[in-house]
Protein backbone atom coordinates (compact mmCIF):
# COMPACT_ATOMS: atom_id res chain seq x y z
CA UNK A 1 0.00 0.00 0.00
CA UNK A 2 1.43 3.28 -0.95
CA UNK A 3 0.11 6.33 1.70
CA UNK A 4 -1.45 8.89 -0.29
CA UNK A 5 0.73 11.71 -1.28
CA UNK A 6 3.81 10.00 -0.32
CA UNK A 7 4.97 8.92 -3.50
CA UNK A 8 6.07 5.36 -4.87
CA UNK A 9 9.14 4.53 -2.65
CA UNK A 10 6.94 4.71 0.56
CA UNK A 11 5.51 1.45 0.61
CA UNK A 12 3.45 -0.45 3.52
CA UNK A 13 1.48 -3.12 5.08
CA UNK A 14 2.26 -7.01 4.01
CA UNK A 15 -1.04 -8.36 2.15
CA UNK A 16 -1.28 -11.91 0.37
CA UNK A 17 -4.19 -13.48 -2.14
CA UNK A 18 -3.66 -16.51 -4.25
CA UNK A 19 -5.47 -17.61 -6.94
CA UNK A 20 -6.05 -21.56 -8.11
CA UNK A 21 -8.39 -20.92 -11.33
CA UNK A 22 -5.14 -18.39 -12.72
CA UNK A 23 -6.67 -15.90 -12.15
CA UNK A 24 -10.44 -16.08 -12.98
CA UNK A 25 -11.20 -15.95 -8.80
CA UNK A 26 -8.86 -14.84 -5.85
CA UNK A 27 -8.64 -16.08 -2.54
CA UNK A 28 -7.36 -15.28 1.06
CA UNK A 29 -4.72 -17.91 2.06
CA UNK A 30 -7.25 -19.41 4.02
CA UNK A 31 -9.68 -20.13 1.03
CA UNK A 32 -11.84 -17.02 1.40
CA UNK A 33 -12.86 -15.16 -1.91
CA UNK A 34 -12.49 -11.75 -2.22
CA UNK A 35 -13.61 -9.44 -5.05
CA UNK A 36 -11.00 -7.37 -6.56
CA UNK A 37 -9.43 -4.87 -6.99
CA UNK A 38 -8.69 -4.31 -3.35
CA UNK A 39 -8.78 -0.95 -2.56
CA UNK A 40 -9.03 -0.06 1.32
CA UNK A 41 -6.41 -0.22 3.57
CA UNK A 42 -8.14 -2.58 5.98
CA UNK A 43 -9.05 -5.96 3.77
CA UNK A 44 -9.23 -9.85 3.79
CA UNK A 45 -5.77 -9.98 2.59
CA UNK A 46 -3.80 -8.23 5.45
CA UNK A 47 -1.10 -10.21 6.47
CA UNK A 48 -0.07 -8.00 8.98
CA UNK A 49 -0.61 -4.26 9.52
CA UNK A 50 3.02 -1.97 9.28
CA UNK A 51 1.65 0.95 8.77
CA UNK A 52 0.69 1.08 12.16
CA UNK A 53 3.92 0.46 13.53
CA UNK A 54 5.54 3.12 11.09
CA UNK A 55 7.27 0.94 8.75
CA UNK A 56 8.23 0.04 5.39
CA UNK A 57 7.48 -2.83 3.86
CA UNK A 58 9.84 -4.06 0.82
CA UNK A 59 9.10 -7.10 -1.33
CA UNK A 60 11.64 -9.60 -1.66
CA UNK A 61 10.90 -13.29 -2.76
CA UNK A 62 7.61 -15.55 -2.17
CA UNK A 63 8.18 -19.64 -2.49
CA UNK A 64 5.86 -22.21 -1.43
CA UNK A 65 6.65 -25.12 0.85
CA UNK A 66 5.93 -29.02 0.56
CA UNK A 67 2.31 -28.54 1.98
CA UNK A 68 2.12 -25.47 -1.11
CA UNK A 69 1.65 -22.58 2.29
CA UNK A 70 3.74 -19.53 1.29
CA UNK A 71 6.66 -17.74 2.81
CA UNK A 72 7.24 -14.23 2.17
CA UNK A 73 10.54 -12.70 2.50
CA UNK A 74 10.50 -9.00 2.73
CA UNK A 75 12.72 -6.08 4.32
CA UNK A 76 10.57 -3.65 6.73
CA UNK A 77 12.59 -0.17 7.93
CA UNK A 78 11.32 3.25 9.22
CA UNK A 79 11.63 4.93 5.99
CA UNK A 80 11.55 5.10 2.05
CA UNK A 81 15.30 7.39 2.29
CA UNK A 82 18.49 6.52 2.11
CA UNK A 83 20.78 6.27 5.19
CA UNK A 84 21.30 5.40 8.84
CA UNK A 85 18.33 7.56 10.01
CA UNK A 86 15.69 4.69 8.96
CA UNK A 87 17.85 1.79 10.05
CA UNK A 88 17.50 -0.84 10.64
CA UNK A 89 16.64 -2.75 7.32
CA UNK A 90 14.85 -6.16 8.83
CA UNK A 91 15.20 -8.84 6.52
CA UNK A 92 11.80 -10.87 8.09
CA UNK A 93 9.89 -14.03 6.85
CA UNK A 94 6.24 -14.30 6.95
CA UNK A 95 5.26 -18.10 6.52
CA UNK A 96 1.46 -19.55 6.99
CA UNK A 97 1.50 -22.22 9.05
CA UNK A 98 -1.84 -23.70 8.44
CA UNK A 99 -3.88 -21.74 10.79
CA UNK A 100 -1.96 -18.53 11.60
CA UNK A 101 1.29 -16.51 10.00
CA UNK A 102 4.69 -16.80 11.43
CA UNK A 103 6.54 -13.66 10.86
CA UNK A 104 9.91 -13.81 12.23
CA UNK A 105 13.60 -10.86 11.85
CA UNK A 106 16.29 -13.02 9.96
CA UNK A 107 19.24 -10.51 9.54
CA UNK A 108 19.84 -6.68 8.81
CA UNK A 109 21.27 -4.57 5.91
CA UNK A 110 21.35 -0.75 5.27
CA UNK A 111 19.27 -0.40 1.97
CA UNK A 112 15.25 -1.24 1.44
CA UNK A 113 16.37 -2.07 -2.33
CA UNK A 114 18.96 -4.79 -1.08
CA UNK A 115 17.67 -8.32 -2.88
CA UNK A 116 18.29 -11.47 -2.05
CA UNK A 117 16.33 -14.78 -2.87
CA UNK A 118 14.97 -17.46 -0.31
CA UNK A 119 15.85 -21.08 -0.88
CA UNK A 120 14.33 -23.77 0.54
CA UNK A 121 16.58 -26.50 0.26
CA UNK A 122 15.97 -29.98 0.22
CA UNK A 123 17.85 -30.87 3.55
CA UNK A 124 14.50 -28.82 5.07
CA UNK A 125 16.89 -25.96 5.62
CA UNK A 126 16.23 -22.69 4.77
CA UNK A 127 18.77 -19.94 3.03
CA UNK A 128 19.34 -16.57 1.57
CA UNK A 129 21.87 -15.37 -0.66
CA UNK A 130 21.90 -11.59 -0.47
CA UNK A 131 23.94 -7.95 0.16
CA UNK A 132 23.60 -8.15 3.92
CA UNK A 133 26.83 -7.13 4.27
CA UNK A 134 28.44 -2.96 4.59
CA UNK A 135 29.68 -2.76 0.71
CA UNK A 136 32.40 0.19 -0.61
CA UNK A 137 29.22 2.48 -0.97
CA UNK A 138 27.20 2.37 2.75
CA UNK A 139 23.44 3.06 2.32
CA UNK A 140 22.94 2.62 -1.50
CA UNK A 141 21.29 -0.53 -2.47
CA UNK A 142 23.68 -3.39 -2.32
CA UNK A 143 26.96 -4.51 -0.20
CA UNK A 144 28.96 -7.59 0.05
CA UNK A 145 27.19 -10.86 -0.46
CA UNK A 146 26.76 -13.15 1.99
CA UNK A 147 25.42 -16.85 2.43
CA UNK A 148 22.66 -17.19 5.53
CA UNK A 149 21.09 -20.69 6.30
CA UNK A 150 18.69 -21.49 8.87
CA UNK A 151 17.53 -24.85 10.45
CA UNK A 152 14.34 -24.04 11.79
CA UNK A 153 12.14 -22.61 9.21
CA UNK A 154 13.43 -19.25 10.27
CA UNK A 155 13.58 -18.95 13.72
CA UNK A 156 17.53 -18.87 13.72
CA UNK A 157 20.18 -17.69 11.08
CA UNK A 158 23.51 -18.39 10.89
CA UNK A 159 26.24 -16.67 8.38
CA UNK A 160 27.51 -19.77 6.24
CA UNK A 161 30.02 -17.89 4.08
CA UNK A 162 30.98 -14.56 2.98
CA UNK A 163 30.74 -14.73 -0.96
CA UNK A 164 32.33 -11.30 -1.80
CA UNK A 165 34.92 -8.90 0.55
CA UNK A 166 36.90 -5.61 -0.56
CA UNK A 167 35.04 -5.09 -3.57
CA UNK A 168 35.13 -1.81 -5.84
CA UNK A 169 31.41 -1.91 -6.38
CA UNK A 170 28.19 -3.02 -4.64
CA UNK A 171 26.45 -6.16 -5.24
CA UNK A 172 23.12 -6.79 -5.12
CA UNK A 173 19.91 -8.45 -6.83
CA UNK A 174 20.77 -11.78 -6.68
CA UNK A 175 18.48 -13.94 -8.03
CA UNK A 176 17.45 -17.93 -7.80
CA UNK A 177 17.72 -20.18 -10.92
CA UNK A 178 15.22 -22.42 -11.42
CA UNK A 179 15.00 -26.23 -11.10
CA UNK A 180 19.03 -24.91 -12.03
CA UNK A 181 21.92 -27.25 -11.35
CA UNK A 182 23.57 -27.01 -7.89
CA UNK A 183 26.92 -25.68 -9.84
CA UNK A 184 24.46 -22.11 -9.98
CA UNK A 185 22.89 -21.67 -7.34
CA UNK A 186 22.69 -17.88 -7.20
CA UNK A 187 23.46 -15.10 -9.96
CA UNK A 188 23.86 -11.37 -9.82
CA UNK A 189 25.76 -8.19 -10.72
CA UNK A 190 27.68 -5.19 -9.26
CA UNK A 191 27.79 -1.98 -10.10
CA UNK A 192 28.70 1.65 -8.33
CA UNK A 193 26.26 2.65 -5.96
CA UNK A 194 26.85 6.66 -6.71
CA UNK A 195 28.04 7.02 -10.09
CA UNK A 196 28.12 5.59 -13.73
CA UNK A 197 30.35 2.22 -13.75
CA UNK A 198 30.95 -0.80 -15.82
CA UNK A 199 28.75 -3.71 -13.92
CA UNK A 200 30.02 -7.36 -14.08
CA UNK A 201 28.06 -10.83 -13.78
CA UNK A 202 28.63 -13.03 -11.09
CA UNK A 203 27.30 -16.72 -9.74
CA UNK A 204 28.19 -18.95 -6.97
CA UNK A 205 27.25 -22.68 -6.47
CA UNK A 206 25.67 -23.91 -3.35
CA UNK A 207 28.97 -24.16 -1.57
CA UNK A 208 29.85 -20.50 -1.94
CA UNK A 209 32.25 -20.91 -4.82
CA UNK A 210 31.75 -17.65 -6.66
CA UNK A 211 32.68 -17.44 -10.40
CA UNK A 212 32.61 -14.11 -12.07
CA UNK A 213 31.71 -13.90 -16.07
CA UNK A 214 34.37 -12.78 -18.45
CA UNK A 215 33.33 -9.26 -20.43
CA UNK A 216 34.48 -10.34 -23.44
CA UNK A 217 33.48 -13.44 -25.19
CA UNK A 218 35.22 -14.53 -28.26
CA UNK A 219 32.84 -18.02 -28.61
CA UNK A 220 30.11 -19.91 -27.59
CA UNK A 221 31.81 -20.63 -24.51
CA UNK A 222 33.73 -19.11 -22.28
CA UNK A 223 35.72 -20.10 -18.95
CA UNK A 224 34.21 -17.88 -15.71
CA UNK A 225 36.85 -16.48 -13.22
CA UNK A 226 36.57 -17.92 -9.09
CA UNK A 227 36.45 -14.54 -7.59
CA UNK A 228 37.17 -16.90 -4.22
Amino acid sequence: MHPTDTGLNWRTNLYYLETRDFGETWVTVEGQPVETPLTGRDNPALVHDYAAEGLNVYMKDIRFDAEGYPIILYITSKGYEAGPANDPRTWTTARWTGSAWEILPAMTSDNNYDMGPLYLDPDGSWSIVGPTQTGPQPYNPGGEMAMWTSPDRGKNWNIEKILTSASERNHTYARRPVNADPGFYAFWADGHGRKPSQSDLYFSDSAGTVYRLPRVMNGDRAKPEQVQ
